[in-house]
């Protein structure tokens, strides 16, 4: 048996024609499934709430309807190999695992979700702006995120070039400082140092405040407003002051919920519990950036002793990302993509915390049962002695 053979929990040699008795020794359980060919070339990767009712449509009579376009597996398939998985999340993980493995280039064509979207500054640069991207850990700087999309992500760019009056124009700011002023800096909303009203030197440490407020630490910008607002109220300048309330209300939309789960890069740390085989089960994974590993079962409700082996295991892992890691940025994605889902999907994804113990652990497990469906096992009642 090889190593990839080794890493599924049965396999089956189909014979044509395909029927029932022979897909009956696959079990009806969630799971990924690998077809292969007579020469043991992959056919396909899937995944399946019930593995052996998916084959059976798979590798049933194709649809008249569907046309060229549905491939007949029955013809070529000759072997499946499945990997059982309880949850959606361990599921979509298997998948990926899988398809890393069969074809690491084409990820794409085989995972329903992307890279997770960030937003991405480097106040060092010589021209600092904030984009958005996909390719996180590409370059030196910081990245903010996840964002469910890019267009939350464009607009989270648009609030803080408001927020801090930064430069939109990025071909002006690298004009600097003979760029010529765009039109807010004729309305007063851009710092300017398109055309050195403001210092390349000045306006970088700008840029790094704005990437500070970006990952959470808000509350002395929106201070230094308040207090400049007024300031400015107090010595009659009204349209100053109006100015600035406008920028404090601007930084209302910092709250929307798309925004909910934006922290660094560095933080998108977290224990992640899943439902297992049974109630009295739990699954556990461990995200460290694009590094997610498979933790041990938890026997519910768990003993302080097995969190704790959790807490050292979490400690332990590194999120030190390689920029060429294509498999790292598609995990993220998937971590992001079950972060911004919904509640039952999601299960328990717990963000990390360097402080963090077994007790902590404990009461979100807990909390977190019934979604989880965890159910602590009877006892047994004694039986009552001979005699009486």
């Amino acid at each position: 048996m090889s190593e990839q053979d080794k890493w599924f929990d049965g396999q089956l040699d189909l014979v044509p024609p395909v029927g029932d008795e022979q897909l009956a020794k696959v079990p009806p359980r969630r799971g990924v499934v690998l077809l292969e060919a007579s020469g043991g070339e992959a056919i396909l990767v899937l995944t399946a709430a019930d593995i052996r009712a998916r084959l059976r449509t798979r590798l049933g009579e194709p649809d008249e309807n569907a046309g060229a376009r549905r491939v007949d597996l029955r013809q070529i398939t000759r072997r499946v190999l499945w990997r059982l998985a309880p949850s959606h999340f361990e599921c979509d993980l298997k998948l990926l695992e899988l398809a890393s493995r069969t074809w690491p280039r084409r990820l794409a064509d085989h995972v329903s979700w992307r890279p997770a979207w960030f937003v991405h500054a480097d106040a060092e640069e010589t021209y600092p702006h904030f984009q958005r991207t996909r390719d996180v850990f590409s370059r030196d700087g910081k990245y903010v995120g996840p964002f469910p999309d890019g267009r939350s992500a464009g607009r989270f760019v648009d609030a803080l070039q408001d927020a801090f009056y930064l430069c939109r124009d990025f071909s002006s700011l690298r004009k600097a400082p003979a760029g010529s002023r765009c039109v807010y800096a004729q309305m007063g909303r851009c710092l300017c140092p398109c055309d050195g009203s403001m210092s390349m030197e000045d306006y970088r440490g700008v840029v790094a405040r704005a990437m500070d407020f970006a990952a959470g630490s808000r509350d002395d910008f929106a201070g230094d407003l308040r207090a400049r607002m007024k300031q400015a109220a107090g010595t009659l300048q009204f349209e100053r002051a109006a100015e600035l309330k406008a920028r404090i209300k601007r930084l209302a939309d910092f709250d929307a919920p798309a925004y909910r789960h934006v922290a660094t890069a560095e933080e998108f740390r977290f224990v992640i519990v899943q439902s297992g085989f049974n109630r009295q089960q739990a699954r556990t994974f461990l995200v460290n950036g694009p590094r997610v590993e498979e933790g041990k079962s938890l026997a519910y409700p768990p003993g302080k002793g097995e969190l704790s082996r959790l807490v050292r295991a979490m400690n332990k892992i590194s999120g030190a990302a390689d920029p060429d890691d294509e498999t790292g940025r598609y995990r993220m994605g998937l971590v992001a993509h079950y972060l911004l889902s919904s509640e039952r999907r999601r299960g328990l994804m717990l963000r990390w915390r360097d402080d963090m113990d077994a007790d902590d652990l404990a009461r979100a497990i807990e909390g977190a049962a019934d979604l989880l469906k965890l159910r602590a096992a009877k006892k047994r009642k004694k039986g009552k002695k001979a005699g009486r």
